[in-house]
């Protein structure tokens, strides 16, 4: 008895061994903006290893790369005419929400996997769970909040999905563009590639970037969150200066 539990503990002790696994790598890891960054893009490479018991997949692989930027709170605003007066009557706030979302594939979402397995590991931007705002004054108003947040970013570029974003070089070689846009926001993106066969995960790989801003827009912004206070006054104190400046200027005798 006691040899037949060593061995069962052995057994549950050594890792199962995967017939996929990927080896993945990023141009670069670090991008540095400036002011006039108009958009740039982090190419994403990859290979896909069998082991020796492991045949070709008769259906051959999908790929999914999901990219999640910073998380934040947004609060998404309804506008309503009062007495010929446009004013904010509701709000929502989504709390923990991607800034950036982007999902990379060799076909759309629906074609990868079916909607509970792309729900659970959040591929795609209907299956974020967390844009789920905070019920408000009208609980039933909920999804057109939803709505308007998913539409807003979607306009800007900062949620999107790209069913030819990733591209097969050789049955096991891949690469994906992951887009940066100008408004892209700083801080570290979170990047997670899914290795699908029939719908199911075979194997999955993360890895990171960050994006950080440069020059004196960085210093700018800095300032303002190391040292709120004493940009407040500089910036009051130079608006002061700027009115002076101006009725000088343009002052009539």
């Amino acid at each position: 008895m006691r040899r037949l539990l060593l061995t069962l503990a052995v057994l549950l002790a050594v890792p199962a061994a995967r017939a996929e696994t990927m080896i993945t790598s990023l141009s670069t890891h670090r991008l540095q903006i400036t002011s006039s960054f108009v958009g740039s893009q982090i190419v994403l490479f990859g290979a896909i290893e069998r082991d020796a018991q492991t045949i070709s997949r008769a259906g051959g692989y999908d790929l999914a790369v999901v990219v999640r930027g910073p998380r934040a709170m947004v609060i998404t605003r309804q506008k309503s005419r009062v007495f010929g007066i446009w004013m904010n009557t509701d709000a929502r706030e989504f709390v923990e929400v991607p800034s950036f979302y982007a999902l990379l594939s060799n076909k759309p979402a629906a074609a990868l996997a079916d909607i509970e397995l792309r729900n659970r590991q959040q591929i795609g931007v209907d299956a974020i769970t967390a844009i789920t705002p905070r019920l408000g004054t009208n609980p039933g108003a909920t999804p057109s909040f939803r709505e308007a947040f998913l539409r807003i970013n979607r306009a800007k570029g900062l949620y999107r999905e790209n069913p030819t974003g990733v591209t097969f070089l050789t049955p096991n070689l891949f690469r994906a563009n992951i887009p940066v846009v100008p408004n892209t926001p700083v801080g570290s993106f979170d990047v997670d590639i899914f290795l699908i066969s029939g719908g199911v995960i075979l194997a999955r790989e993360s890895t990171n970037f960050e994006v950080t801003k440069t020059g004196f827009e960085a210093f700018i912004a800095n300032s303002a969150r190391d040292y709120g206070l004493f940009y407040g006054l500089a910036a009051a104190m130079l608006a002061l200066f700027t009115g002076w400046a101006a009725s000088v200027v343009f002052r009539r005798d």
